[in-house]
Formats: C-alpha cells, sequence, structure tokens
C-alpha cells in the first residue's frame, strides 16, 4: 500500500478529478504465480496429439505435475510429456499432450503440483485440428486502455473508460471475421504505472477485454505500458512491475545465466510462418528512467538486437519471419543518448525479415502493402479510430490487406460488420438466425459464427454455412458454423436441431418458463380455438388468464398443477361470464412459480 505523503505528493503535482466508484469495481486481473507461459498475453498452439511447452515457476524440489485444459465446465486432462526443472534457467519447463478428440477452442490452461497450488492461465491454449495453409491473422494497436486522457496533461479521470468501447467495437468485428490469431502491438494500457494508483487498475480491466476475443492474442508491450511520467507518484519502473506481475515475468530484472535477456521478447510457430515480438520503450526521462545502464534510452536495446538475430539464424529455411513490435525507437547510441527513430528496422531484409509491422503512430498513413518486405505502421484502437488490418497468408507468403476501421452504422455505411439475432444468444433457445451485414470493402471468407444453444443431446444443422463442429459445456452447447461474409452483402445463417429432443417449443427449450405467441393472431372466436403453448422447466402450479389492456382479468383459462414439459391449451374466445368477448387488443399471462410472462394478441368479430 502506499504511504500517505505519497498520495499527498500526487495531489500537489495533478488536478485529480474524482467521481465515485464502487467498492471494489475493478482490481488486478489474473496476477502470475505459477504459470509463467503459455499466458493470456502469450498463449500457444497445439494440436490433438501434440506436446506444448509449459513454463513453471517452482523450487526445484517440486513434483506430482499435472495440467489439463478448461472450458466453461468442461475439463481435458493432458498427459505429461517430458521435461523437467532447468537450473540454468531457475523454472520447470513441462511438456503436456492434448489428448485426440479434443475440439477446436481457445482453453485456460490449469497446472497443479505437490508444491504449489492450483494456477489457472486464462485463454492460454488454443487447439487446432491442423494448422492451416490458407488462412488470415489480424494486427491491432494502440487500444490504451481504458482510457485517453493522459497524467502529463494535468488531470487524471480514473472513471474514464472511452478506450472500451472503441475496444468493443474491434472485438465484435473480429470474432466475425475470425483471425487465426490477433497481433497487439503495443500500449495495450493508458498508462501502466497507474495499476494501483487511484485504483486504475488498467491492466486488470485490460485482461477482461482481451477474453472477449474469440482468436488468441499475442501481445507486445509499447512506450505506454512499461512507462510513466515525472508528474504522477508512482517512480521509475512502477510500469515495468506491474507489467511482470499481470503480462510478463519478473526475472527480467535479474535474469538467470540460462535465459540472461532483460526484455520480454518472444517467438512463435504457425506452420511456415515464424512471429517475432519484441518489447518497445521509452527510458530517457520523457516516459520513464528506470535503470537506463540495462535498458538504455530506448528500445531497441543492444541486447534485444542480439536476441532478434540468434531467434532468425535459427528459424528453418523455407519459413517466412515477420516481427512485430510497438515501433523502431532506434536505441540508444555509445554515448547514451537516444538514436534516431526507425534507424534499426529501415531494412527488414538486412535483419533477415521479410516483414515488420508497428503502432505507435496513431494516424499513420497508409504505407506500401506491395513492398517486399513490406514495413507497415497501423493506427490507433484508441480516439474512435478503431483500426485493424487483415494479413491473408498462403504457405507462409503473407499479404497485408488495408486498414480498416471498425463501428460504421447505417449513417456511416463503410467498414463496419452487423450482426442482428433473432433471440438472446445465451444457451436459452434450440435454434437461432443471425443476419450479418459486411460493410467492409474486403471479402471475409475464413468467417466463423458461435451459436451457443440449449444442450438436450441434440444434433444440429446450419443453413446458409458449414458446420464445423459443436462444443458441450455444462447444459449448453456451442455450435461453430464456419460461412463467407461476401463485401457489402446480407448474409443469413441459421442453426436448428434435426435429432427429436427430449422438451421441445417451436423457439425454445425450457430451462427457463416459456410462452409461446398465441397464435392465430388476430383470433376470430368461432373460427376456431386460440392456442396458447408454453413450456416448464420442472413441475409446479400453473395459472393461464385473459386480461384486457388496463390489466383487469376477463378469463380464467387454466389453473392447476402441471408436470415439467410442454403444455398446450385452447380458448374460445368467450369471457367469464361465457358470452364472446368485444374485439380488442388482449393479454395473455401465463403465471408460474419462476414468475409470470405475458403475450398480446388481437381479438376480431
Amino acid at each position: 500500500m502506499r504511504s500517505r505523503a505519497l498520495i499527498l505528493c500526487a495531489v500537489c503535482a495533478l488536478t485529480v478529478v474524482f467521481a465515485p466508484l464502487p467498492a471494489g469495481a475493478w482490481t488486478y486481473g489474473d496476477t502470475l504465480t505459477t504459470i509463467w507461459r503459455p499466458l493470456p498475453n502469450l498463449p500457444a498452439f497445439a494440436r490433438p496429439g501434440d506436446a506444448f511447452m509449459v513454463w513453471a515457476n517452482a523450487g526445484a524440489g517440486v513434483s506430482g505435475w499435472s495440467a489439463s485444459l478448461r472450458f466453461g465446465n468442461l475439463t481435458v486432462p493432458l498427459a505429461p510429456a517430458g521435461g523437467g526443472y532447468q537450473a540454468t534457467k531457475g523454472r520447470w519447463e513441462l511438456g503436456f499432450t492434448v489428448p485426440s478428440g479434443t475440439a477446436e477452442e481457445l482453453y485456460d490452461l490449469q497446472v497443479t503440483s505437490d508444491g504449489t497450488l492450483p494456477d489457472i492461465a486464462s485463454h492460454a491454449v488454443k487447439v487446432i485440428p491442423a494448422y492451416r495453409t490458407d488462412y488470415y491473422f489480424a494486427q491491432i494497436s494502440d487500444t490504451r486502455l481504458p482510457e485517453h486522457t493522459l497524467s502529463s496533461g494535468g488531470v487524471i479521470d480514473p472513471t474514464d473508460t472511452t478506450g472500451i468501447a472503441d475496444f468493443d467495437a474491434i472485438i465484435d468485428d473480429l470474432n466475425l471475421i475470425h483471425p487465426e490469431f490477433v497481433l497487439h502491438t503495443g500500449d495495450l494500457v493508458n498508462e501502466g504505472e497507474l495499476e494501483e494508483y487511484l485504483g486504475m487498475f488498467e491492466m486488470g480491466r485490460a485482461q477482461q477485454m482481451m477474453s472477449r476475443l474469440f482468436s488468441p492474442i499475442f501481445v507486445v508491450s509499447g512506450n505506454h505500458d512499461i512507462g510513466g511520467w515525472k508528474a504522477t507518484a508512482p517512480p521509475d519502473g512502477t510500469s515495468r512491475k506491474n507489467w511482470w506481475r499481470q503480462f510478463g515475468w519478473s526475472f527480467l530484472a535479474s535474469p538467470p545465466s540460462g535465459d540472461p535477456y532483460h526484455s520480454q521478447n518472444f517467438s512463435f510457430d504457425y506452420g511456415l510462418l515464424h512471429l517475432i515480438g519484441l518489447e518497445g520503450y521509452i527510458n530517457n526521462g520523457s516516459y520513464d528512467s528506470y535503470l537506463p545502464a540495462i535498458w538504455g534510452a530506448q528500445s531497441m536495446s543492444a541486447e534485444q538486437m542480439s536476441w532478434l538475430a540468434a531467434d532468425v539464424a535459427a528459424v528453418p529455411a523455407g519459413h517466412r519471419k515477420l516481427a512485430f513490435f510497438h515501433y523502431d525507437f532506434g536505441g540508444t547510441l555509445g554515448n547514451g543518448l537516444p538514436a534516431a527513430n526507425f534507424s534499426q528496422f529501415n531494412n527488414p531484409a538486412a535483419l533477415g525479415l521479410d516483414g515488420v509491422i508497428w503502432g505507435h503512430n496513431h494516424g499513420v498513413a497508409e504505407g506500401n502493402r506491395t513492398a517486399t518486405p513490406f514495413n507497415l505502421g497501423l493506427q490507433a484502437v484508441i480516439d474512435g479510430r478503431r483500426t485493424f488490418r487483415i494479413f491473408r497468408v498462403s504457405n507462409g507468403v503473407m499479404t497485408p490487406g488495408p486498414m480498416h476501421h471498425s463501428g460504421g452504422s447505417s449513417g456511416t455505411p463503410t467498414d463496419s460488420l452487423t450482426a442482428a439475432w433473432n433471440g438472446p444468444n445465451d444457451g436459452t433457445r434450440a435454434r437461432l438466425t443471425a443476419t450479418v451485414l459486411n460493410r467492409f470493402g474486403e471479402t471475409w471468407e475464413r468467417s466463423r459464427l458461435l451459436f451457443v444453444l440449449v444442450d438436450h443431446d441434440s444434433s444440429f444443422a446450419a443453413t446458409g454455412g458449414t458446420l464445423a463442429q459443436t462444443v458441450r459445456h455444462g447444459g449448453r452447447v456451442n455450435v461453430y458454423v464456419d460461412c463467407t461474409l461476401p463485401a457489402g452483402v446480407t448474409t443469413v445463417v441459421s442453426v436448428a436441431p434435426v435429432a427429436p429432443l427430449t422438451v421441445g417449443v417451436s423457439e425454445a427449450i425450457a430451462i427457463s418458463a416459456h410462452l409461446e405467441p398465441p397464435a392465430p393472431s388476430p383470433f376470430r372466436p368461432g373460427a376456431g380455438p386460440l392456442t396458447v403453448r408454453y413450456a416448464l422447466p420442472r413441475a409446479g402450479r400453473v395459472e393461464v388468464i385473459v386480461m384486457d389492456i388496463a390489466g383487469r382479468r376477463v378469463a380464467r383459462v387454466f389453473a392447476g398443477v402441471q408436470e415439467a414439459g410442454v403444455g398446450t391449451l385452447t380458448w374460445s374466445g368467450r369471457g367469464e361470464g361465457g358470452a364472446t368477448l368485444p374485439a380488442g387488443v388482449y393479454l395473455i399471462r401465463l403465471q408460474t412459480d419462476e414468475g409470470q410472462l405475458t403475450r398480446r394478441i388481437s381479438l376480431v368479430n
């Protein structure tokens, strides 16, 4: 906890705009304990039958390691696949194998041992059926969560969440476009040193936002993530330590001999594509000035460039190589001063790279997408820009697409996806239809829609797309439908059960009480009865009445106890006195132990 003197110092330096927040409204995200890799910001790919590596933070004497994948109420135990304690690295590196038949999904990873508490890394393992040879991935940058105002301007508003809406719009579109993975080129949060300060918890909120993505996301840090300003009370280095606590590794402060690097650089492979993430920062006093003897005035440090050269040299022939980072700040000159920006990556070919992508410049102009190798910046997500780019890949060869901006509407009918569902997509329906309008000038031929339906041991069929798989968990079934969303076209995709259901009403299954629209409506007494259908999740008392528009009861259709399941009643149109009711609008009310449901009908004579 910070001292009272520290807080008073902050108030002297800044105008702080206070607005009351609910107690405990924000807190830390998932702070790192045992699992060091894979992480929500550094996930792993694995096919059924593949082994992937887990870094675990524990002493050499710990034993009894086990791991499992988790998705909702579904648990998939993993088989140990070797590995052990790495004395020169001060960590465990353990292999675990994904069993055959494991569904394609983005899973949480749980690791346990006899010497550590169970630890879970959310959205850390993406199980895939195969490494696709033709696919696309996305880049986003500068989300700057949760707000865009900076303490260097003299004002902090702890309640400002304008950046969250911008990221929400991007997430909604990417979840429909369905990239294989997402690269985030830094400045995930607005000011990394404000995690605890004034209850901002920016990184905790960023973790919550990232968990909404259906695709795995790889994040490199930027100068706002691991930098800060003198105007705020937290001391230099606070932002780095906050990052290490939730997204990185505390051993970077004093790295072991077997992994002697101070920056969080990483690489991973997807088929024939090798991707390299590099930490970016400014450490010359304009943001932070934390141990410049180690990190220099700014990235990329000589140590980082040495790591990059070794990583590139180890890539097998025939694989393409893409580096992604926040910005080429040019590194540090021999005299300790900052070097010129973009002096280290201005010739990607000389570094053995086939492409370089970055962010930082929020309004950067479109670059040369046909250059080989390419060197492309991307505009920001924050401040309403809502920018992303899709890279199409065929046998490892990358083709950058144009910058797109999410969040258009009927009033601004460009660059947006609009999805409308004919009911709640939350596991309460047995069938569902999605209508998607693609206003982007680009066709998304690998889109995937997720239908979350009630699970009553049904099989399903899709129209407007191809049913890819179903995953059952906790009374619900995820139905995944692959489809093409052509540019400028409305696409309708539906999913419905094709096997008998244990309980059924035409549009919903009774996991809660349900009342269908009575039919026919308009209802003409004498031409046939009005049919009222409903479903109950469990046995209980039921009353169905007819009310006039003022809410007065005019007829009782049924009152009694019924078993769980579907009920069907009919009504002749006569009131409690036996006479046919006059024309008008009436309400049919279903009263159950769970509450009441009402439908409107029109009665005509």
